[in-house]
């Protein structure tokens, strides 16, 4: 069985499609549908984040109870001046998103970008 990696970067204006995202880590994660999902929010994403969207703030706790918490950009969460309001968020880890996505890689991951 594959594992995967999610990557949601979209933003505001295409809340449907990280809604998408994020439903399909969950229903994979929950379902066991790969030995593993991984869920990345990489670029506009993290500001529906930090804004406190309400739906996709529920979508990541659901997956983070599914024994992983979803990871935030470090790097974007900076440039985008929103580090401090990610870092109240309980269930979201924020780090360098490059060496993970590359050790992802090197362990032959799926990616899927939204």
């Amino acid at each position: 069985m594959k594992n995967i990696a999610v990557i949601v970067s979209s933003g505001k204006n295409e809340k449907e499609k990280v809604l998408t995202a994020l439903t399909f880590a969950n229903v994979a994660k929950k379902n066991r549908l790969f030995n593993d999902v991984r869920l990345i929010l990489f670029g506009p994403v993290e500001r529906l984040v930090a804004e406190g969207d309400r739906d996709v703030l529920k979508m990541l706790d659901d997956f983070a109870a599914l024994g992983e918490k979803p990871v935030a950009c470090q790097v974007v969460a900076n440039n985008f001046n929103i580090t401090n309001d990610l870092q109240k968020i309980q269930n979201l880890k924020i780090d360098m998103v490059g060496p993970i996505i590359k050790d992802l890689a090197e362990k032959d991951y799926e990616f899927l970008t939204f």
